[in-house]
């Protein structure tokens, strides 16, 4: 939320951690948003339920992938090559019981938010600058 009225995508800080696009998020978050707006529904209740589960998958990925690099990549190479696509990329993202008992080890891990060391904070076209203090989907 910003300013009362709910955030959608990468702006509100749905971004994939494994592969870094936010677009499919923000395709997932735009009917919460529009939703919340016409029916009050809780906004961040509902992007809590919908959106956090993948949302921490894709941080645990990212770890997985960082930890096991290129046997990690060929193995979901394999996955995907063997199966339907859309049911290996859910199982994948989905929180199994050991993803959520890796989740407190990956977010230690990417726990301090990438920065621009360059930027002044002033007359500033840096993404941070641009979009302003906002909070984020704090996965």
């Amino acid at each position: 939320m910003q300013d009362g009225n709910p955030v959608i995508g990468e702006h509100a800080g749905f971004q994939d951690a494994l592969a870094g696009f936010g677009l499919r998020y923000a395709m997932r978050s735009e009917p919460l948003a529009a939703q919340s707006l016409i029916s009050g529904v809780d906004y961040r209740k509902a992007w809590r339920e919908a959106l956090q589960p993948g949302l921490r998958g894709g941080v645990v990925n990212r770890y997985l992938f960082n930890r096991t690099g290129a046997r990690g990549i060929d193995y979901l190479i394999g996955k995907l090559g063997s199966t339907d696509t859309g049911i290996a990329l859910g199982e994948a993202y989905r929180l199994s019981l050991p993803k959520r008992l890796l989740l407190p080890l990956a977010r230690f891990h990417y726990r301090n938010p990438l920065e621009d060391r360059s930027c002044s904070h002033e007359n500033c076209d840096c993404v941070g600058c641009q979009h302003g203090a906002h909070e984020t989907a704090n996965t």
